[in-house]
């Protein structure tokens, strides 16, 4: 799973957005590094992109149920066999 933290630059709310990343991903003891990608053309809040894919909005990264059900349910998506999904 690859996970990228998009942001501007001089945003310092990219920051908060990390540690709530890195929390989540610790909490959950998933082998996921996030990947840092500095973008000229993003606006002031930093978007979080999984897989290629910009996920939900700038709600996913301030709130912390959010964040864990997003990345708990992409990692699923990555590790659970389709015929257990049913």
């Amino acid at each position: 799973m690859r996970v990228e933290l998009i942001y501007a630059p001089g945003c310092l709310n990219y920051r908060k957005a990390l540690h709530a990343l890195e929390t989540v991903i610790a909490e959950e003891r998933l082998p996921v590094p996030i990947e840092l990608v500095e973008e000229n053309d993003k606006k002031d809040e930093p978007v979080l992109r999984i897989d290629g894919e910009a996920v939900g909005t700038p709600r996913v990264l301030t709130c912390m149920e959010t964040l864990r059900d997003t990345i708990a349910s992409k990692w699923s998506d990555l590790t659970v066999s389709p015929l257990l999904r049913g």
